[in-house]
Order: C-alpha cells, then sequence, then structure tokens
C-alpha cells in the first residue's frame, strides 16, 4: 500500500511573479525525495481545495503527512485518522504561523505531529500591517470611492501618523518587524507581550505596559499575538479613543468585528483594518472606515517561497525518520517512533 504525502496549501503551486527563479523548488524537493525514496509513495497534490470545508476521513486514507492550509482538524477527525486508532496520519506541516484550526491536545492524544513554519513570512506579512495603519489613518477606500466618481473630498481630513503612539500587540517576530517598519515615523512605541522581549525592547526605545494602558493611550494598535481566542471587545473598544485606528492583520478571532463596526459607526474608534474575509453579512462596510482584505498579509513571492520550503522540510524529515525542527506539541515526541 502506497504512503500519500498530501499537499492542501493553496498557494504551494503559484507562480512567482518577482522570483521566478525559485518557482517550483519545494515541489522539487518533494519529488526528488519521492523519486530516490526505495518506499511507495505518492504525492497529492489538491490545492484547489477550498479550505473552509470539513475535512472527511475519506479524505485521509493513507495519508501520512499533509502540508496544511487553515482547514479544521478537530479532535473527531484526528480520532480517526490519527495513527492511535489505526489511522496514517502521522504529519500536519502547517504552512506558515498560525495552527488554530488543530486540536494540539487530539494531535498529541493520536500521535499526529503538528509543525510549523515561524519566521516565514514575517516580513511580508509586517509590511501588510503597515500598509494597513496608513490606509485607515487616511480613509483611504472612502477617499477612493469619493474621488473615483469625480467627488471632491468627503468626511474629516487623514490622521496624522508622525509623532504619534503606537501599541503593539504581541512583539514576536511580526511585531518587531512593524515597529521597524514603522520606525521613520518617530512614534513613541507601546507593547505588550506574555513573553516581554527587554533586550529589543531596550535597543528600540519601546516600552512594555499592560494591555489597558495600550488600548486607553495608542494612536494606532496593531495586532500581532499568536492567541487562539479574541482579546478584544466591547470592553475594550470602549476603552480606545475617537480618533484610534485598530489594526488586525493577524487572526480575525482576536477581535468581535460585530464590535469592531458598531465602534466605527459609532464614531468611538477611528477605523479598522482586518486581514480576514468579512463575514458578517448583516453589518455592511458602505460608508465606514473599515478595511478588509482576503488574509493576503503572507502573499508575497518571499513569503510563499518561506511557507512553501519551510513546510516541505518538515514533511522530508518526518519522511526520512528526523524529528522535524519547529514541532508545536513537542509531548508527542514522547509517545511516538519515527
Amino acid at each position: 500500500m502506497s504512503k500519500k504525502i498530501l499537499v492542501l496549501a493553496t498557494s504551494f503551486l503559484d507562480d512567482l511573479f518577482t522570483h521566478p527563479q525559485e518557482e517550483g523548488q519545494a515541489k522539487e524537493m518533494l519529488e526528488l525525495f519521492v523519486n530516490n525514496s526505495t518506499e511507495d509513495i505518492v504525492i497529492e497534490y489538491r490545492v484547489d481545495r477550498d479550505p473552509n470545508l470539513p475535512l472527511s476521513p475519506e479524505e485521509l486514507k493513507d495519508v501520512v503527512a499533509i502540508i496544511a492550509d487553515l482547514e479544521v482538524y478537530d479532535k473527531p477527525l484526528l480520532d480517526k485518522v490519527g495513527i492511535k486508532n489505526g489511522g496514517d496520519l502521522r504529519l500536519i506541516s502547517r504552512y506558515g504561523i498560525g495552527y488554530s484550526s488543530i486540536d494540539l491536545k487530539a494531535a498529541t492524544e493520536n500521535g499526529v505531529i503538528i509543525t510549523n513554519a515561524p519566521g516565514c513570512n514575517a516580513m511580508p506579512t509586517a509590511e501588510w500591517a503597515q500598509s494597513t495603519i496608513m490606509a485607515v489613518a487616511g480613509r483611504r477606500i472612502l477617499q477612493y470611492k469619493t474621488a473615483s466618481i469625480g467627488k471632491p473630498k468627503d468626511g474629516p481630513s487623514r490622521l496624522d501618523v508622525s509623532g504619534k503612539t503606537l501599541g503593539v500587540i504581541g512583539t514576536g517576530t511580526i511585531g518587531r518587524n512593524v515597529v521597524k517598519l514603522m520606525n521613520g515615523f518617530d512614534m513613541k512605541v507601546l507593547a505588550y507581550d506574555l513573553y516581554p522581549n527587554k533586550e529589543w525592547a531596550d535597543r528600540n526605545r519601546v516600552q512594555y505596559v499592560s494591555l489597558e494602558e495600550i488600548y486607553s493611550q495608542a494612536d494606532f494598535i496593531t495586532l500581532h499575538a499568536s492567541a487562539s481566542e479574541q482579546i478584544i471587545g466591547e470592553k475594550e473598544l470602549n476603552m480606545m479613543r475617537p480618533a484610534t485606528a485598530l489594526i488586525n492583520c493577524a487572526r480575525g478571532i482576536l477581535v468581535d468585528n460585530r464590535a469592531a463596526w458598531k465602534a466605527v459607526k459609532e464614531g468611538r474608534i477611528w477605523g479598522y483594518g482586518l486581514d480576514e474575509v468579512w463575514l458578517e453579512k448583516d453589518l455592511p462596510l458602505d460608508g465606514l472606515n473599515i478595511i478588509v482584505s482576503s488574509h493576503v498579509g503572507s502573499d508575497t513571492d518571499m513569503g510563499k517561497i518561506g511557507m512553501q520550503i519551510m513546510s516541505v522540510e518538515a514533511v522530508l524529515d518526518f519522511m526520512q525518520k528526523r524529528f522535524p525542527k519547529y514541532v508545536v506539541n513537542k509531548e508527542v515526541l514522547e509517545k511516538i517512533e519515527l
């Protein structure tokens, strides 16, 4: 029976516009390994599969390793496909940094290794956060809509950015890159992280404070936390000011989008930038300073190259009976043999 490597990452086979010489490199790495292996291994590319659709156990028959997009791997699925109960799945290599769509406890219980690709797309995501900050500050979408139909400026002027206060929630690689990119605006930078990087903060004139201080003092709040639960709701939005811009280019779950919509509509905050598809169909965005994008922060050639190579490296390590470098659920390593 063949062992199957399943590739579900939607941009894994994308053409590269600015780095064509590196196009297909990760695919070649996979296929070279398979061609040289003495085992019967098959690679299945299903990059056109919608990650919003639930996976069935039948789709994962004979699959030992997955290069995963954002599809959900919950306990009922993992109980059926993990090796504990006679399934084949041994590795889920996340194509990116986040892994909130995976039940880590269930994966560990079922002997499934979970890896991610930390830092692979950090600068592209930081660039997108910076551009979103500027777009929300300038009411860019609203300005476009009036100018494109031949009308003059309508509504308030844009916000100043230089000399203002930037609040960064989450100072991992992406958060630190945002601070680096915003350095030229001579901003005061407040930060929050569960594990403060004091040395970095001292070098970059960053002050670690409480979340409440960021909500009440920052003019621009940008989220880069790795949390998998909501951290900003009605209570936190009420701490902000009418000239506060909230930016979420991390995970949609971090903010109560309905509460943010209401806060913008009522003028309690200046605007909201979200790098996720807007799913609140009963809350139209027309006329509001809310900018959304379809989770494209890492969608650059360099971002894709990083995700492709690092996700494939985890698969190759596992298939060659080496523990992958970036294992998220390290407890599983004590339970399994490669």
